[in-house]
């Protein structure tokens, strides 16, 4: 059973800006220290331009390939399979970071950089790889120049990257009414992510967010194709997987955690949702 490790931002960034970007054959030291399963408090882009490898992210298997782009998001865990091969770029950045420049302007806006992505990953053309690359270049300029005001460059870059990303991950027009569904949808998921473990039905979070239950609900399967509730287990779940593999907890612990007080009602709970208990998740896991 491998121990979950906690990654900070600056044990990679090596700054007090929470920002870096990286050629991966100047990343792979720190690819080689990763390929165990670690937690990041940062968020993580991989431009990959040329040959293949593999990462293991929240328990699924994720190939990288030519001409894609990988997006993991603060808490993700993930390691590191096959990857002194890849050719790219790498940037990293704590949401701190980009709040600095950005005060009304939140990360969460960004669905690839949220819960509802479990896997934000984009085979791309390689018209749509150079725009992103030509802004990864500047970034690169800006950071290794260190000219003035190069961090107010590099705030302006990453958000250009930011929208340019946007347009791959969420290629549909929204409209102003579908825009309003967004800000709630994004509102819903930051709320799940901070309350998970104490609150487990959506009439919770419909109360905070002022809106009825049916009404979040029917917002929920218009954006994101999944009820409500289905977004709360699903964070649930998440979590007892994660416990369950890297923490070394019981599943009567991890009951306790997740805010349930009776240990076989958890154990009915994830065996509905993961077809498996706990513990048999566990062993076909560190099996497999």
């Amino acid at each position: 059973m491998c121990e979950i490790k906690n990654i900070n931002s600056t044990a990679i960034t090596q700054n007090k800006l929470k920002f870096s970007i990286y050629k991966t054959i100047d990343f792979l030291p720190y690819m080689k220290e990763l390929d165990v399963p670690h937690r990041h408090n940062y968020n993580m882009i991989l431009l990959n331009e040329r040959n293949s490898g593999k990462q293991l992210v929240d328990f699924e298997e994720c190939i990288i390939e030519p001409f894609s782009i990988t997006c993991l998001h603060y808490g993700q865990i993930h390691q590191w399979l096959d990857y002194d091969k890849i050719e790219g770029y790498i940037i990293v950045f704590e949401n701190d970071f980009f709040a600095l420049r950005h005060q009304n302007y939140e990360l969460s806006e960004f669905s690839f950089l949220t819960y509802r992505h479990k896997i934000p990953y984009a085979k791309v053309s390689k018209e749509q790889f150079e725009n992103v690359k030509s802004i990864a270049l500047w970034m690169l300029k800006e950071f290794s120049g260190k000219g003035n005001n190069f961090d107010k460059h590099l705030y302006s870059l990453l958000n250009l990257m930011l929208l340019e990303l946007d347009r791959l991950f969420e290629p549909n027009n929204k409209n102003t009414e579908f825009s309003q569904s967004l800000q709630l949808i994004y509102h819903f998921e930051e709320l799940i992510d901070k309350y998970f473990r104490e609150k487990h039905f959506v009439k919770d979070y419909a109360s905070v967010l002022h809106v009825r239950p049916n009404y979040l609900n029917a917002v929920c399967n218009e954006v994101t194709k999944s009820s409500a509730g289905d977004l709360i287990r699903n964070r649930i779940i998440l979590e007892a997987k994660r416990l369950l593999i890297h923490e070394k907890k019981t599943a009567s612990e991890i009951a306790y955690e997740l805010g349930f007080t009776d240990n076989s009602y958890f154990g009915r709970f994830f065996k509905k949702y993961e077809n498996n208990t706990p513990d048999g998740f566990k062993k076909m896991f560190l099996k497999n």
